[in-house]
């Protein structure tokens, strides 16, 4: 491999370093194979580049792709997708992305923590105590102690599974505003 393009995985290396090494060695290891493929067909290397296209768009391409293979929320996929809003979203995804991803952890981890608040509730009022820094109004109406915990179990529901929906609104996002990988063998 000459400089031309070992520059040209170099940059791809670093458009891709919000993925884990292992993720992103292949990804390059792949790249070079078909570079090396194409090598061995008679291409230069500003040939191979250019037919590779622009670094940034490629990695953009596996980034999304990587993201987007299945809509089970980590905290590396979490880190992934603020990476992918900061170097490829552009503006209305630099807001957009960071806002629904957000949003969809908050209203899980609330979705756990209000029925548990309501189990809390429960238990205090059976044992003759009431807990007053965990309530819940709607208007002027607040339940009674016997409907807290239904209706604590209810909203949590509801709440992780907004949070759900919104997590996969995001993935379906980054699977849009990202091509499909580009065929590198065409």
């Amino acid at each position: 491999m000459d400089k031309i393009t070992n520059d040209y995985l170099e940059k791809i290396e670093k458009y891709l370093k919000s993925m884990s090494d292992s993720e992103r060695m292949d990804i390059v290891k792949e790249i070079k194979s078909v570079m090396l493929e194409l090598q061995n067909s008679g291409l230069s290397s500003e040939q191979i580049i250019e037919r590779l296209g622009n670094p940034k768009e490629l990695a953009k391409a596996y980034l999304g792709e990587a993201i987007s293979k299945n809509s089970k929320f980590s905290w590396r996929k979490f880190g992934a997708i603020f990476a992918f809003c900061s170097s490829f979203a552009g503006i209305s995804g630099m807001f957009l992305l960071p806002l629904l991803s957000t949003l969809s952890i908050a209203l899980m981890i609330s979705g756990v923590i209000t029925p548990i608040g309501g189990i809390i509730k429960f238990v205090g009022h059976l044992m003759g105590y009431d807990i007053a820094g965990i309530t819940i109004e709607m208007g002027a109406y607040t339940p009674s102690p016997m409907l807290f915990l239904p209706i604590s179990i209810v909203i949590g529901v509801l709440m992780f599974w907004l949070g759900k929906v919104l997590w996969k609104l995001t993935i379906k996002y980054i699977q849009a505003i990202s091509q499909k990988k580009k065929t590198l063998y065409s």
